[in-house]
């Protein structure tokens, strides 16, 4: 999972905010750290079918409130770029979880 969500992290970083990359992925990966236990819990439960795709992205959608990117914001960033940011950063932790489970 960790490979994956780092290589795509920074990706997503450099195409929303090419000039404050850093703040972006450091504001992603405390929004993983927040979340991990949870992410976990849900990952095994997608892993042995106790859980849909459905209802996994449901959850790690529900967890987007966590994603406060404080850095960024701090920055003065318009809050269209940090709301594609937050969108963006969902989606890739929803694939970045498929990926390490297999699906």
């Amino acid at each position: 999972f960790k490979d994956t969500f780092e290589e795509g992290v920074k990706a997503l970083a450099q195409n929303t905010f090419g000039d404050v990359i850093a703040q972006a992925e450091n504001d992603a990966r405390a929004f993983v750290s927040e979340s991990e236990e949870a992410l976990k819990r849900w990952a095994r439960a997608l892993a042995e079918g106790q859980l849909s795709k459905s209802d996994f992205e449901y959850l790690v959608g529900g967890q987007r409130d966590l994603a406060k990117m404080h850095g960024l914001k701090s920055l003065g960033l318009a809050a269209t770029k940090l709301e594609r940011f937050r969108t963006g950063l969902i989606s890739l932790v929803v694939s970045s979880a498929y990926s390490a489970v297999g699906l």
